[in-house]
């Protein structure tokens, strides 16, 4: 299964074939998308468990981690993007999700007058 935490996971994922960014992709571009993400759907410590081992967040974080990737010099001879669409959808998916599970797995207290 893929898993986050692993650099080579991830360098195959976005297609990276050398060694010299391992450190920028494991300590800036990592937990910069985590964050994003997290922060798009949800921070509630509660939903912790929704992300873990979750598909679509693995990919809306890696689908982050290679445009930042991709588009990481400020000046460039190629035409750089703004976050692609496909990582919003994602998230609103992730979102939809996350509705679903709190249903599933949160004991909701009833409220008694």
């Amino acid at each position: 299964m893929f898993k986050l935490d692993s650099v080579e996971s991830i360098k195959k994922a976005i297609r990276v074939d050398h060694d010299f960014d391992d450190d920028l992709i494991m300590d800036v571009y990592l937990p910069g998308a985590i964050n994003e993400v997290k922060t798009a759907v949800s921070l509630n410590e509660e939903d912790e468990p929704f992300y873990k081992d979750n598909p679509t967040f693995n990919l809306a974080v890696l689908n982050i981690i290679a445009h930042h990737n991709d588009n990481r010099s400020i000046t460039s001879n190629e035409q750089s993007f703004d976050i692609p669409s496909s990582s919003m959808k994602l998230v609103q998916t992730l979102r939809s999700d996350l509705v679903k599970w709190r249903k599933e797995n949160i004991e909701v207290l009833a409220y008694e007058p």
